[in-house]
């Protein structure tokens, strides 16, 4: 018989590496109320807010960090259960503009923009793949102690080929770092591929490599529907809401909102109607370059695999969608344009 395994390790050199006991690991205060914003973003989470360009990822970044900051409800619906100080840095905006973004949601909110605390961080550039820009990242992040840190957009922020896993982990592992180090959540807002492919899951289009998918523990994905936009989102910890219907609205000032009958409202699937909904599934079939089968789009727009055999049959019956060997797709000429 082998001799017993110990149970406790001191460091036995400076250089060791420190144990602890699970046991005496400090737990959750609720484990099951772990958010920062409830549904959309975990507490210390790190994560991707993915979308194509001009899909509005700016705009619900800026409502999400005003949400945080102010402690308001997300896109007026998603309760803010951490809130305090935001970071926020894009790349692509001047400071006056995205000021009146901020000014804008905020004047929707009836909320004093001066009094909130959501700071920008005024550099002309940051290279998160530089040691100097890290340490004056964590530097200010150390002094102003935010619960979200929002960087806008990924590809603006460093010289690296997003497509190498070798280059491009360096850079998240230094972003895991800084949570960890200051418990502070990322946003990171990053593009997805123009053609992801049919049937593929909302993270595995985004550009570069899989790592960027893999390391948040909260992803939001916007992608435009017939109707306005789709809001996803998926947790490491936690089950993931069904998708959110979106649309910008300019009055009384730009915001996003989310649209009467999605599921923030009523607890049900993403379409605000079944006419909406035959409307989303004929789109997926329009945009893709192949045949989509039933569990295609089941992945694409997590509802029951009935629903989508249901709306495929009234598309069918409707002459809008034919069915061929590899799946469904739409009719090259629809009935009223013939």
């Amino acid at each position: 018989m082998g001799s017993p395994v110990k149970t406790t390790l001191l460091r036995s050199s400076p250089s060791a590496l420190g144990l602890v006991r699970v046991g005496q690991v400090e737990p959750l205060k609720d484990s099951t109320d772990n958010w920062l914003i409830e549904k959309l973003w975990t507490e210390r989470a790190v994560g991707v807010l993915g979308g194509a360009p001009k899909s509005f990822k700016t705009w619900l970044a800026v409502d999400l960090a005003l949400s945080v900051a102010s402690g308001t409800k997300a896109l007026g619906c998603f309760p803010v259960r951490q809130p305090g100080p935001v970071v926020f840095f894009g790349a692509e905006d001047a400071p006056a503009l995205l000021r009146e973004r901020f000014a804008a949601l905020a004047h929707h909110r009836t909320l004093a923009l001066e009094q909130l605390d959501v700071f920008l961080l005024d550099v002309p550039v940051l290279h998160l793949d530089r040691e100097k820009d890290q340490i004056q990242l964590s530097q200010t992040i150390r002094s102003a102690k935010p619960r979200l840190l929002v960087l806008d957009p990924l590809v603006r922020m460093h010289s690296l080929d997003e497509n190498s896993a070798s280059e491009i982990s360096g850079l998240l592992s230094f972003l895991r770092r800084l949570e960890r180090e200051h418990e502070v959540a990322i946003l990171l807002v990053h593009h997805t591929r123009k053609h992801a492919g049919a049937g593929t899951q909302p993270g595995q289009g985004l550009r570069g490599s899989s790592d960027i998918h893999a390391w948040g523990d909260s992803n939001l994905y916007l992608r435009r529907a017939r109707d306005g936009l789709l809001l996803t989102a998926e947790h490491r910890s936690a089950p993931a809401p069904a998708p959110v219907s979106l649309k910008l609205l300019c009055e009384p000032t730009p915001h996003l909102e989310v649209l009467e009958g999605s599921s923030a409202e009523t607890g049900g699937e993403a379409s605000a109607s079944s006419d909406s909904f035959l409307d989303e599934v004929l789109w997926h079939l329009q945009d893709s370059t192949s045949p989509l089968r039933v569990d295609d789009l089941r992945a694409r727009l997590r509802v029951r695999k009935q629903r989508i055999i249901d709306a495929l049959r009234e598309l069918a019956a409707s002459g809008l969608v034919q069915r061929s060997g590899d799946g469904f797709l739409p009719q090259a000429t629809p009935p009223e344009q013939e």
